[in-house]
């Protein structure tokens, strides 16, 4: 073999190993920490896209440790595919012990309560009065800060379409309380120009695109929206918007360089 031959098996073989690794890496979620400015001395647990899956005793234990104010999810905790939804209850039910929960809807939820209509009930009916479903609403954490969930429709996930949200209705929320801080969870990353019109958020928590699925050192995710552009689809935008790898893993198994997370927030 040549040198070039050589070098190239080399490359092949440790990518092939950190693929393997990865894969039985997932669920050991990885916990990032981010500092929003917001001047509120509050701390929330976020997290996106755990699509069914478990929390793991060492996700569990971290939580408790960091003592939250709040527990922040944005969409899709469940898996449209299958009425089973026992994870995602049981997620709801382990979390709200640890802190009040904040949960708004996202491609999935209005998917499965439309297939599943039976079980998308009997999954609301099981949480405790400490978990809040944000459906285009909002809830008072304190006179501080005011908690919004923003559904959209299906539509607004149709893959290979840009939709247009210049025409949608900007009046979502009611009873808008004036001299507060405004946290949005809004499942879509692409649609920030819209949140912004809707509420003027302080803070943006968004998910969907899982982080491009397998994302390349300096250059970012490979998977991108509906956009066919580079999004924001991992990180912290424009001092407003976080927009998380995800909690979970959906379809393939596949999250090269971009672990599944769950973010601890400084409000």
């Amino acid at each position: 073999m040549t040198g070039i031959e050589i070098f190239s098996t080399a490359i092949i073989i440790v990518l092939i190993a950190y693929i393997i690794y990865e894969y039985f890496q997932l669920r050991c979620r990885k916990y990032v920490r981010i500092k929003t400015g917001m001047g509120l001395n509050l701390k929330a647990i976020a997290f996106t896209d755990l699509h069914n899956n478990a929390l793991t005793k060492r996700d569990l234990k971290k939580i408790r440790e960091e003592k939250p104010d709040m527990i922040l999810i944005g969409g899709d905790i469940i898996t449209a595919s299958s009425p089973d939804h026992q994870n995602a209850k049981k997620a709801f039910l382990q979390l709200s012990e640890i802190a009040d929960v904040y949960f708004s809807l996202g491609n999935h939820e209005l998917r499965y309560r439309e297939v599943y209509e039976k079980e998308w009930k009997e999954l609301l009916s099981a949480l405790p009065s400490s978990c809040h479903v944000l459906d285009d609403s909002h809830l008072s954490f304190n006179d501080q800060l005011e908690i919004y969930g923003i559904s959209l429709r299906k539509e607004h996930y149709k893959k290979g379409r840009a939709y247009d949200m210049s025409k949608e209705n900007t009046d979502i929320f009611i009873d808008v309380p004036e001299n507060k801080k405004s946290l949005l969870l809004a499942h879509n990353p692409d649609f920030y120009g819209y949140y912004n019109k809707v509420l003027k958020p302080d803070l943006i928590i968004s998910g969907h695109l899982h982080g491009g699925f397998v994302r390349i050192p300096g250059f970012g995710g490979i998977v991108y929206s509906t956009y066919g552009v580079k999004h924001r689809d991992r990180g912290f935008y424009a001092g407003n918007q976080l927009v998380s790898s995800g909690a979970g893993e959906h379809l393939l198994p596949l999250r090269l360089f971009n672990r599944c997370e769950i973010d601890i927030i400084e409000l």
